[in-house]
């Protein structure tokens, strides 16, 4: 029990036995959960002057709250000024109308009229007040007296949070895709039939708005400096993209989710070109979309990987990316592999800085891989799923997607999903995304890619595709 427990006057009408039972069971529940309930029938004894022991109720200091119990006879009596409500309604009503915000009183309808009017008292009209006229819902009455007397409402306003980091963005840096991603991820977690057409329109928004972040190298001193200020000023839009593709893939994946995914990375892989009418350009002009797009590739296959959401994922490996390229002649189809693109001034960095990394890129990937619910290692799996994947599809080493992140792997441990690989439903799975429908065959795949020139090397470093595979152990159990 409380030490100072709150006090609550119950005003009423004696209408009928089965009302008087009613307000005498609530006072009971109320006292039962702490409440130290004033009612005349406990509280008023034969010889007191009643006008009296209402007055000092409603105008006793100790009393935080009053609780109006309305009926019929009750709001007629209120209205009429008759008897002892009439009374009680002289002394409460100036009390209510002094404040328009007044929170010690509250009433408790407990009956309505034949066309569905709750009896409410003139007085209190136009307040809120409690339905209690269910007896069904009796209990749900009990909880919102108890948490107006207790004042802990069931809705309560959220602590003043910190003003949104892109506000104070520079207006060229901004995306504008915030309030898109929000209203997708609200549709996303509750599950609303708008779901998939937010997400779209998020992707959709982003796909549009990458233009406000193009690189020019002829613009700046120093183009490296300047290439990595701007692949670092995407990042609170990177980590937008990261967060929804994730949410989608752990509630909400689907093929509609999918094909919105394929048709955002088609649209994107237009920036690794030159635009239309533009005469000048610098090959540097692109890198930062090569590298950004690449690494939302990888971020959107580690999250379908991750929620084992396989044939979405296919989706993404399969068919092609219609985008405009100069390179191959007037060839407009793109596979998944031309996502994976050298990002030439990173290399230039690197020499001309003297920087001797085997691989700047790899390093990026790795120090940006924060905020997100993607780990490193999440990504060199989807690394090498690409990479194997395309391995296992051409023999040309030109079509080979090079798996920049594996140069951090370490230890010669399988893949989550390859170890999984060990029973042979799991594989069943999995054999899509690396475009082999036999383990044995892909058994020797593995170890004839493990001798061959298409195994990615950095210096001395190289990988095991036999172990992270898991290889020799796939489709072993049952």
């Amino acid at each position: 029990m409380e030490a100072n427990p709150p006090k609550v006057f119950v005003s009423y009408s004696w209408t009928t036995p089965e009302h008087e039972d009613f307000v005498i069971k609530l006072a009971e529940d109320l006292v039962s959960s702490g409440v130290d309930v004033i009612i005349d029938k406990w509280c008023l004894r034969d010889g007191q002057d009643s006008y009296a022991f209402m007055e000092s109720m409603v105008n006793d200091k100790t009393i935080s709250k009053v609780l109006i119990i309305s009926d019929k006879g009750y709001a007629e009596k209120a209205n009429n000024r008759k008897g002892g409500v009439g009374t009680e309604t002289q002394i409460i009503s100036p009390e209510i109308y002094s404040s328009a915000e007044q929170t010690k009183f509250v009433v408790v309808v407990t009956e309505k009229d034949d066309e569905g009017r709750f009896y409410v008292p003139n007085f209190y009209k136009g307040r809120l007040f409690i339905d209690m006229t269910d007896s069904s819902s009796m209990s749900e009455g009990v909880e919102r007296i108890l948490r107006w007397i207790f004042d802990r409402p069931v809705f309560v306003k959220p602590e003043l949070g910190k003003k949104p980091a892109f506000l104070d963005e520079p207006s060229e840096v901004s995306l504008g895709t915030t309030a898109y991603y929000t209203r997708a991820m609200d549709a996303i977690r509750n599950g609303k039939i708008t779901a998939a057409g937010c997400y779209d329109e998020y992707l959709t928004v982003l796909a549009n708005n990458l233009e406000r972040i193009r690189f020019r190298t002829a613009e700046h001193d120093e183009p490296d400096e300047a290439f990595l200020k701007n692949i670092e000023s995407f990042i609170p839009a990177r980590n937008e993209f990261i967060n929804l593709t994730y949410l989608a893939a752990r509630y909400n994946s689907g093929m509609d989710y999918s094909k919105s995914l394929h048709k955002f990375f088609e649209a994107a892989l237009s920036y690794y070109y030159p635009q239309e009418n533009v005469g000048a350009y610098h090959n540097y002009d692109f890198d930062n979309y090569k590298f950004l797009i690449h690494e939302l590739y990888l971020y959107s296959i580690a999250a379908l990987l991750k929620n084992e959401r396989f044939n979405e994922c296919l989706d993404l490996f399969s068919g092609f990316y219609i985008s405009r390229k100069i390179e191959r002649g007037n060839d407009p189809l793109s596979s998944f592999i031309d996502i994976r693109a050298y990002v030439e001034i990173l290399q230039w960095r690197n020499e001309h800085k003297k920087l001797r990394r085997l691989s700047l890129h790899a390093d990026l990937l790795k120090e940006r891989c924060h905020s997100v619910p993607i780990t490193f290692t999440d990504i060199n799996q989807a690394d090498f799923v690409c990479y194997l994947r395309s391995v296992i599809q051409s023999a040309d080493y030109y079509y080979m997607w090079w798996p920049t992140t594996l140069l951090y792997v370490r230890g010669y441990f399988p893949f989550e999903i390859f170890a999984k690989s060990k029973s042979k439903g799991y594989f069943s799975k999995i054999k899509g995304l690396i475009a082999i429908e036999d383990a044995d065959k892909f058994k020797q795949n593995m170890h004839k890619l493990e001798e061959s020139d298409r195994l990615p090397k950095w210096e001395f470093d190289r990988i095991s595709p036999v172990r992270l595979s898991n290889a020799d152990g796939i489709a072993t159990i049952e």
